[in-house]
């Protein structure tokens, strides 16, 4: 071939990139550059879009360089690639200044900057741009639209949603499947079910991203089934869900404990090897711990190639949540030791499982972070700490943090009013509600939820039974399974059984485990053994995993010397498969955690502390303390009452 040509030289480095040898287009280009050739605008726009592709800041500076040396600045294709790069590369000023120099009569020009806007979260200037675009000669198409959408979500922007829902049916705008999805995402955003359904029903196809969006909006507002039966449509329809379908589809299954239908999924996912992408993983992760299977949560964790916070995060969340408090505080400081960043999710996370502990030293080693960190002034994290503090038991240190807050929302207000609840503090928890409605917030669900705690934790019953009324009748809000059980549970502890079983047979729905529970417990405290063998029924049915509900059954039974029924409990453990997990406590030496169970030996020091023990033993009795050696079966009085003294 005598003389290649520009045209000829920008086909042989479109075929590289196309086949993914980004760097031998590279060298095609330089090699284009040393035989003389000058570059036009379509090879400039196809190496800025690859600049912007990778951030690649420097590339896309010395391209632009070159742009202006050879002229090619003011050509459209170019200038709008440049434009892109720039807002790509977070470089939104240089995006801005550019964009100011440029005609205003091209559509791309404008969908660019105002998705550059959106891209670097700077929501009100996009919407403000998509004003004056409406003013200008060029009309908004289904592109502009779908890259305005988002920001209208996070600015909580419903009103401007529904006129620019508005402005598509009265322009005729097309709408692809890509708008068609902005617009029932913003609808499910914004918690408006209705009308995103109406949106999809009246979309011309449905595709994987409409129904992956659906799906996605569905898990959102709690309606699990819902999404469970959009994946099935799919199916049948016979469209292949990807990556984002299975992400969406997870945490439904998880919602619902649907653990068959999730390692389902999971079969589908290393199937059509989309295991490598960490919202995937993390989702799959998230689906295990939820349905009790933490092992298999850990593994995918461990196995995965590459980490994001997001996965950091569920795996830390997952262990805080699923009584592994130790396990979480450990990932935690892995993953600084990884080099990667907390954000406030992290930090919640880790205060949760120091909560759990208690563990108050580790807490206020987070607290630093919190302090020296980038994430001081996050209303959640700060909210998380108080809770920390208060199930620490130190309430001066929790409102010392709510008290320094500069803003506060629902979350902090019911987190101090949770703190002081759970230590009876009823008088104060009031207060502390009037403050917040004076301040202009209106208590929830779980303010509500919180002050019902706090009178069951300090005996106060009619005024329990006046806030529950004041939540279902006054404030109009809809009670929750756990406000029910926390009703149970302040009926309980005052000894009015009678009313507990009569308020459970009143409930609109069937009460959970959790209710049935709060009584079992209150029937040891009152030795109430026929409700007991009720509730320990239905406990067996709901949750025959939890040993808990055994022992306390078992205990409650022996207390009453009905040794039979010891021995039915224990058969019904043995053919349920349930293994006893042993108590254990912690203690906090030296700014040091140590867990113990009852007869541990495995400490080196454990000598020492049996000696300490039986000194403490014998100070109990000289105070007045008795064993309870009608708590273990019949066996020798003197190694009864060892066994309950050690």
């Amino acid at each position: 071939m005598a003389e290649r040509d520009c045209v000829l030289w920008n086909v042989m480095m479109d075929g590289c990139i196309k086949a993914g040898d980004v760097d031998g287009a590279v060298r095609l280009f330089r090699n284009m550059r040393a035989s003389g050739c000058e570059p036009n605008f379509a090879t400039l726009a196809c190496f800025l879009s690859l600049s912007a592709a990778e951030a690649d800041l420097l590339s896309g500076v010395q391209l632009h360089s070159l742009a202006v040396k050879c002229g090619l600045e003011p050509e459209v294709a170019v200038a709008n690639t440049l434009l892109s790069m720039y807002a790509k590369c977070q470089c939104l000023d240089d995006a801005w200044r550019l964009f100011d120099l440029m005609p205003r009569d091209d559509l791309v020009t404008w969908n660019g900057m105002i998705s550059g806007c959106v891209q670097n979260g700077l929501l009100d200037e996009a919407l403000e741009l998509f004003r004056d675009m409406q003013r200008s000669v060029v009309r908004p198409d289904s592109v502009t639209l779908v890259s305005l959408l988002p920001a209208l979500t996070d600015l909580n922007g419903f009103k401007q949603g529904k006129e620019v829902h508005g402005y598509i049916v009265r322009n005729c705008v097309h709408t692809d499947v890509f708008l068609v999805s902005a617009l029932v995402d913003i609808y499910f955003k914004c918690r408006d079910v209705r009308m995103a359904q109406n949106v999809y029903d009246v979309a011309r196809a449905i595709d994987v991203v409409i129904g992956s969006t659906m799906i996605s909006g569905y898990v959102l507002n709690g309606m699990s089934e819902e999404a469970l039966q959009m994946f099935r449509y799919l199916l049948e329809q016979g469209i292949k869900p990807n990556a984002v379908t299975v992400a969406s589809i997870l945490p439904a299954c998880a919602s619902m404990a649907a653990m068959d239908l999730g390692q389902e999924i999971h079969g589908y996912v290393l199937r059509n090897s989309y295991e490598g992408k960490c919202y995937v993983e993390s989702a799959l992760m998230d689906m295990y711990a939820k349905c009790g299977r933490l092992d298999l949560s850990h593994y995918i964790f461990s196995k995965m190639a590459v980490k994001d916070e997001v996965t950091w995060n569920s795996m830390i969340s997952s262990f805080a949540q699923n009584g592994e408090p130790e396990e979480a505080l450990d990932l935690f400081r892995q993953m600084s030791m990884e080099g990667i960043k907390y954000n406030s999710v992290t930090i919640s996370s880790a205060l949760s499982a120091c909560a759990s502990l208690p563990a108050i030293y580790y807490g206020r080693e987070i607290h630093g972070v919190i302090i020296k960190g980038p994430i001081s002034a996050d209303i959640f994290a700060e909210s998380a700490l108080i809770d920390m503090y208060g199930k620490c038991g130190n309430l001066d240190l929790a409102l010392r943090v709510f008290e320094s807050m500069p803003d506060k929302n629902e979350v902090s207000w019911n987190s101090i009013i949770a703190a002081y609840g759970a230590h009876g503090l009823f008088k104060e928890s009031v207060s502390l509600l009037h403050r917040m409605q004076e301040e202009g917030f209106k208590p929830d669900h779980v303010t509500f939820l919180a002050l019902i705690s706090a009178c069951a934790h300090s005996g106060q019953v009619e005024e329990g039974v006046r806030l529950f009324k004041c939540m279902t009748k006054e404030c109009q809000i809809a009670p929750r399974m756990e406000h029910f059980a926390c009703m149970v549970d302040l009926y309980s502890r005052s000894g009015k059984l009678d009313k507990a079983i009569k308020f459970i047979g009143d409930m609109p729905f069937k009460p959970d485990a959790g209710i049935w529970g709060a009584l079992l417990h209150a029937c040891r405290v009152h030795r109430n053994v026929e409700l007991a063998d009720i509730a320990s029924q239905e406990l067996f049915k709901l949750d025959p995993g939890n040993s808990g509900y055994y022992v306390l059954m078992s205990n409650i039974n022996a207390v009453a010397g009905r040794w039979d029924g010891v021995s039915k409990v224990r058969r019904l453990m043995k053919d349920n498969k349930v293994q006893k997990i042993p108590g254990y406590s912690w203690v906090d030496v030296n700014n040091s955690s140590h867990l113990f169970v009852a007869a541990d030996k495995s400490h080196p020091d454990s000598e020492d502390i049996y000696t300490s023990l039986r000194s403490l033993l014998q100070e109990l009795r000289e105070e007045g303390y008795v064993p309870r050696p009608d708590l273990c079966h019949p066996m020798h009085p003197d190694n009864r009452t060892q066994a309950l003294a050690v």
